[in-house]
């Protein structure tokens, strides 16, 4: 079966910079994609991005096939938070910064997903939306603990405070999935610029009733502006025939 990816990026309506960054790329191993997400002043988030992405697709797109798995994946991206931290050294004004990371090694019957931070990785069917990922967030810690609810979280005040970045955190604890991906099923890399504009079930019905993974990348950037385009916008889609 093939498989076909696209990634786009869009700094949204109420940002001067952008600083995601995505990755599509054919390797031996398999189709690679990720999104970053990056943060720091003096334009550091997206040094970090960009380090973070080249690092991590550095060390896994002369992998031989068969090599996706996830543990080949988390090295992959403690090499990539090393990168960033190294980056940050060589400039004073880069302290600090940091990025997520969201990333996924897609063979023809299976996707093997990554994750630091936020942003966020699904898969859609039909009829179907399965967020894959769990945010590392303040938010999410406290569904977790039971402090709040998943639909207080939604609108949680302090819902964009992440509890891991790489280049930024003490200690990266990368968490690690495996999905089967059947024939047409898509899957979705994204910022949180997406999901905080766009409702999951909304993000579901794009992906499965657009003609094109073009298109539903275009779409999806659209509307999360329409909704307000509040933070940068990144989305990588990869799905079987």
């Amino acid at each position: 079966m093939a498989v076909e990816a696209v990634a786009r990026t869009d700094t949204g309506l109420q940002r001067e910079h952008n600083e995601d960054a995505v990755l599509v790329k054919s390797t031996a191993g398999g189709q690679l994609l990720a999104v970053a997400d990056g943060m720091g002043g003096h334009n550091a988030g997206e040094v970090a991005s960009e380090t973070a992405l080249n690092s991590f697709a550095g060390v896994l797109e002369g992998a031989p096939e068969g090599s996706a798995t996830s543990e080949a994946l988390e090295q992959a991206v403690m090499r990539a938070d090393s990168a960033v931290r190294t980056k940050a050294e060589e400039d004073a004004e880069r302290e600090g910064m940091g990025t997520t990371l969201v990333a996924a090694l897609v063979t023809d019957d299976r996707a093997t997903v990554v994750n630091v931070g936020d942003s966020r990785a699904y898969r859609v069917t039909d009829a179907t939306v399965e967020q894959i990922t769990v945010d590392h967030s303040l938010v999410q810690e406290l569904v977790e603990s039971g402090e709040i609810t998943e639909q207080e979280a939604e609108v949680h005040p302090r819902r964009n405070v992440i509890s891991q970045a790489l280049g930024a955190s003490d200690a990266v604890e990368p968490d690690s999935f495996s999905r089967e991906l059947a024939s047409g099923e898509t899957l979705v890399l994204c910022s949180d610029g997406l999901t905080e504009e766009v409702e999951e079930s909304t993000l579901g019905d794009v992906v499965a009733s657009a003609d094109s993974l073009d298109r539903a990348a275009s779409e999806l950037i659209e509307l999360a502006n329409e909704n307000g385009g509040s933070d940068n916008i990144s989305v990588a889609l990869c799905r079987r025939d």
